[in-house]
């Protein structure tokens, strides 16, 4: 699995991370260049690669975590009160949405290298020393 992993995530070394949009709680993380309409004219936004990741996930310097796959649940305000109507689902509407287009926004990251382990896990390392890694959390594996 390691060496597939590799294999596959090795494509992404020298592009750019350029957008992320999400559906529901997956996030579709964009790299290289962006096709922004379709044949038909239609507004679009796919890139040359993505990510779609529906496990645990979080982006790291080496001081902080900038952005993780929980802040999808906490409003763009850290310091809000809960809100029993908070609604995480709105697009730009959470701490996730918010950090991640910040993140982009404001760093140019291209992918340099990948590591990957025995577990479907996998580390994309950027340029700035910034770094996804994303880890699968259950004990089950299929077979």
């Amino acid at each position: 699995m390691k060496e597939q992993i590799h294999r596959y995530l090795n494509q992404l070394v020298g592009l750019r991370l350029t957008a992320t949009t999400r559906a529901s709680n997956i996030e579709c993380l964009k790299f290289g260049h962006l096709l922004e309409t379709n044949n038909a004219g239609q507004a679009i936004q796919i890139g040359e690669f993505a990510l779609h990741l529906q496990s645990p996930w979080r982006f790291t310097s080496d001081t902080e975590i900038l952005a993780g796959s929980l802040d999808l649940y906490e409003p763009v305000d850290e310091n809000a009160e809960y809100d029993e109507h908070f609604d995480w689902d709105k697009l730009n509407g959470n701490l996730r949405d918010f950090k991640l287009q910040e993140l982009i926004k404001t760093h140019q990251l291209t992918v340099i290298s990948v590591v990957a382990d025995n577990f479907g896990g996998f580390d994309l390392l950027f340029s700035n020393d910034i770094r996804l890694s994303v880890f699968p959390a259950y004990s089950k594996v299929d077979q």
